[in-house]
């Protein structure tokens, strides 16, 4: 068959894509009801911008910015977590076959684009005819290898597979433009190219290497590297190619600053050069994982002694030795083992930004999903070619061939089946992660949260203390047990303890604001409003416009009689979101405190109107009008009250309204006395009413 005559949809083609539909569903059959994990919880169900109510353009526009502020942050993948919102909200299997569809359609672009390098000058004349079988099989190993469960399984990894997948759509569209016979289809191609490069760039930063690897496909594929001119070109258009791909992620993602990635490295335990020089190390490991990937070897969390010189550990020296070999490798190999080349060179272009010196995690597997794409393109030939010898030559030896290849890719998917066991609950994946790095904090930790989540504080206490004996990377890990053990003691009354280790939080980790708007909250419950209004100030400089810091500020300036300067703190969180009933609410009470009660009954009524079932809303109106002296107004409101809450909802409202510490300029006492008679009139019809039914019943 042609280059021009390759049809991706053809009848073969189309049962090969049934058959990894079948395979890729099968083997991951057991995720659907996996729970939520890790980063989920910040970057889905606590993010308020991805909970849709609609699919209104505002709405998705919306979703495509960070929950904490107004930056776009890989607008693709989280609009595709809004979408899941919308149909699903928390149920997770809406969100796991999204990720598994996407999973099967990056394996299928994978096959399409193998199956075209097939066809290129470089190689087209060695494996006419094996095309398909091996494009399959580079496809199915791939697809089927265990490795991949971490970008696949858990969840916001998606912004990883989904990566992935317009990365190698962008590879097939600029092979079927370079392949195409006219120049109407040339243009069509790599339009769709350039497309699938953006929307790559909106799942997750790393496609910005693109450039740089069709470029490398060029050179292995398409050019004679034989002519001096032709490596001259290349090696030019290869260091511009570079030095553009430099500049445009410090003007889009660095916030144009080329040394950002320096950013926050003082909260780590490690230094740019050690994790630089730690990473070869770790290349390494992923390489082993993925070759002789068992699911013993496979987990959330990795014990890595870093490297803080070349000979400490050991092992650093060899592992760059052996890792700038590979690399010398791939491009000594390029004209006669082009394959192989493109395999070996592609895997570590792709590891350059989360594998050198950005400030991320040291190790994680999913890092592996788009580098690995083509690491199993050279052993499929491989494998085609000992099956074409052996055919010829030996047919027991092709047959014990074939029996272990089919056990092969069984093994794959059903390591990745029992792979995927390990994730089905928070702490199953954590007790896994805890056996496999026991001296690690994280797994432990997270341990702690999934008895805290569970309300057994106890034993979430006691593993929180565990966790800080244990080794970290980073000052953000001890924090989080330190604030973890502070949110404990907060909601079971002992704000003192709270405000203790959420001191301690702000000491190791002075750069998150959350960990100090916290301590403000537990010395407000203290009544300590300047401490709570020094704190409230300092997060306020670095975040003046996030809404909970707003909020609490003019609580704060409320209790100290500041009223005109609560409006302004409250005004600032309403021009925010006018349409938010607690930022009504807040205002409503604030103007009713500087005695302008016109405009607090105007902030409030709209406040009910948008939220009809908040009961404190319709007390705060009772109390405007007892200080204002409005009687028919008090009558008005408390008939309202008690039309539109049930006695119940009364009543623990108003238990909840006296028991909270922080003071609100509402008049308990004087409200309870004005519709205590209520109230006990009330429930008093009520009981006559079930004596009545009662009696009618016997």
């Amino acid at each position: 068959m042609s280059t021009r005559e390759y049809n991706a949809f053809d009848k073969k083609n189309c049962w090969i894509f049934l058959l990894f539909s079948i395979l890729i569903f099968l083997i991951y059959s057991n995720t659907f009801n996996t729970s939520w994990h890790f980063d989920d919880f910040q970057n889905i169900l606590k993010d308020d911008n991805i909970h849709i109510k609609d699919l209104r353009v505002a709405s998705l526009a919306k979703s495509i910015r960070l929950w904490e502020n107004s930056k776009i942050f890989r607008p693709v993948s989280r609009l595709t977590f809004a979408v899941n919102w919308y149909f699903g909200r928390e149920d997770v299997t809406g969100y796991h076959i999204v990720n598994t569809i996407i999973h099967l359609l990056t394996a299928w672009f994978l096959f399409l684009t193998v199956s075209l390098l097939l066809r290129t000058p470089a190689i087209r004349d060695k494996y006419h005819g094996s095309e398909r079988f091996v494009a399959a099989l580079t496809a199915v190993l791939w697809a089927t290898n265990p490795i991949q469960t971490q970008a696949v399984t858990y969840i916001v990894q998606r912004m990883a597979s989904l990566a992935a997948m317009f990365y190698i759509l962008s590879l097939f569209f600029y092979l079927k433009g370079r392949m195409a016979g006219s120049s109407a289809k040339k243009y069509m191609f790599f339009v769709g190219c350039c497309a699938c490069f953006l929307l790559g760039l909106g799942s997750k930063e790393n496609v910005i290497v693109l450039p740089i690897a069709l470029i490398l496909l060029e050179a292995t594929f398409f050019q004679d590297l034989g002519d001096a001119k032709t490596r001259k070109i290349l090696f030019w258009t290869t260091a511009g190619g570079g030095v553009l791909t430099i500049l445009i992620a410090s003007l889009v993602f660095l916030d144009g600053n080329p040394l950002f990635f320096l950013k926050n490295y003082s909260n780590r335990f490690f230094t740019p050069l050690e994790r630089l020089m730690t990473e070869p190390r770790i290349l390494l490991l992923y390489l082993s994982q993925i070759f002789y990937p068992v699911p013993t070897r496979l987990s959330i969390e990795h014990d890595i002694t870093l490297s803080t010189s070349l000979l400490n550990p050991w092992t650093t020296l060899p592992s760059v030795a052996f890792v700038l070999a590979i690399i010398c490798l791939g491009l000594w190999k390029i004209r006669k083992m082009p394959a192989l080349s493109f395999a070996l060179l592609f895997f570590f272009l792709n590891h350059v930004v989360e594998s050198t010196v950005l400030n991320l995690e040291p190790v994680f597997e999913h890092r592996n999903y788009l580098p690995s794409l083509f690491l199993f393109f050279p052993v499929a030939i491989l494998i085609k070619r000992l099956l074409d010898h052996y055919y010829e030559k030996g047919r027991p030896m092709f047959y014990i061939l074939v029996s272990f290849f089919i056990l092969l890719i069984i093994g794959f998917g059903s390591g990745t089946y029992i792979r995927n066991m390990v994730w089905t609950t928070e702490r199953s994946l954590w007790e896994d992660a805890a056996e496999k790095a026991p001296k690690m904090m994280r797994p432990v930790h997270n341990i702690g949260l999934t008895y805290e989540r569970a309300g057994q504080f106890d034993a979430a206490l006691r593993l929180y203390r565990q966790a800080l004996t244990l080794k970290a990377h980073s000052n953000n890990h001890k924090a989080l047990s330190y604030n973890n053990i502070a949110a404990i003691s907060y909601y079971t009354g002992n704000y003192e303890k709270a405000e203790e280790f959420w001191n301690k939080a702000c000491d190791i980790y002075p750069e998150f604001e959350g960990y100090e708007y916290r301590l403000a909250l537990a010395l407000t419950k203290q009544k300590k409003w300047e401490k709570a209004s020094l704190h409230l100030e300092a997060v306020l400089a670095k975040r003046p416009n996030f809404p909970d810091f707003l909020r609490l500020k003019g609580i704060v300036l409320l209790n100290q009689n500041r009223p005109l300067e609560a409006v302004d703190s409250f005004g600032k969180w309403l021009r925010l979101y006018p349409d938010s009933p607690d930022a009504l609410y807040h205002t409503g009470l604030a103007f009713g405190l500087m005695g302008e009660y016109q405009r607090a009954e105007f902030f409030l009524k709209r406040a009910h109107v948008l939220d009809f079932q908040n009961v404190s809303v319709l007390l705060s109106l009772i109390d405007i009008d007892l200080t204002a002296g409005d009687k028919e107004g008090v009558t008005f409101h408390v008939n309202e009250l008690f039309s539109s809450a049930s006695l119940h909802l009364i009543k623990s409202s108003l238990k909840e309204m006296i028991g909270d510490n922080v003071e609100l300029p509402i008049s308990k006492h004087r409200l309870i006395r004005e519709i205590a008679g209520k109230l006990e009139e009330k429930s008093s019809e009520i009981v006559q009413l079930e004596t009545f039914l009662n009696s009618r019943q016997r």
